[in-house]
């Protein structure tokens, strides 16, 4: 069986606003492709397809939504979960604001004093957790603390300069990848938005490096699962790509 770049990714990229070469966003091969995708994973229906039906126009499956709101509110990850309903706010017009506004804005979206119940410190975890708080401010006015339009705008400037950490990532690559994504599709600011766009193209560039031309990823990965390694080990060496 082979190894593929997880739903996710797939899914955030061919829903994504973010500029491709005018090449390939020409190409109706290509389109021929996304489109079929989209109606694939919208018929299949899985979890990550939340953002999909949202981008389709059609209503987003209720029991998923309720769980990711559900999970908000207690995991350690729930920015996994955030950053999705960020895109699903932002393209519905409205439609669920009511629902998903409580919730998103009940939690705090940086360090503070006796929390241990949230991770906010690795790099995917910073893409997402700032572009998140960030477009929420925008877009609803939502508060936020002094240090985040120096934090985002830092943290954007080294991507762009110095490259990713979590390098080749299978695990987190895709995680860190939709926060830039919803910054480049959405963000006001024009420099944030820019830098966003650079980020996730350089992001994407590392990825494609280790793909092949069957969708098959198969890194030495900066930072992974012990599971992921041996996949892709036994993969490689079995011949299947």
């Amino acid at each position: 069986m082979k190894l593929k770049l997880t739903t996710l990714l797939t899914f955030i990229v061919l829903i994504s606003l973010f500029p491709l070469s005018p090449t390939r966003s020409n190409n109706p091969i290509y389109e021929q492709r996304r489109t079929a995708y989209i109606n694939n994973a919208l018929t299949h229906f899985d979890w990550d397809a939340v953002t999909l039906q949202a981008y389709s126009g059609v209503p987003v499956d209720s029991v998923a939504l309720h769980t990711l709101l559900t999970n908000i509110l207690s995991e350690e990850t729930s920015d996994f979960d955030i950053e999705k309903l960020v895109r699903i706010l932002y393209f519905t017009n409205g439609t669920y604001d009511s629902l998903i506004l409580p919730v998103v804005n009940s939690i705090p979206y940086w360090l503070t004093y006796h929390d241990t119940t949230r991770c906010y410190w690795s790099e995917n975890h910073l893409a997402q957790w700032m572009s998140s708080d960030w477009l929420m401010h925008e877009k609803y006015g939502r508060h936020i603390d002094s240090t985040l339009d120096y934090r985002l705008r830092h943290y954007l400037r080294l991507k762009v300069q110095y490259g990713f950490y979590e390098f080749f990532s299978s695990v987190y690559a895709p995680y860190c990848l939709a926060g830039l994504l919803n910054l480049a599709d959405f963000a006001q600011d024009a420099e944030i938005k820019a830098l966003a766009t650079k980020a996730a193209q350089i992001l994407l560039c590392n990825i494609l490096k280790l793909t092949n031309d069957k969708g098959v990823f198969f890194p030495a990965a900066g930072r992974n699962y012990y599971g992921k390694w041996l996949n892709e080990r036994v993969i490689f060496v079995s011949g299947e790509l």
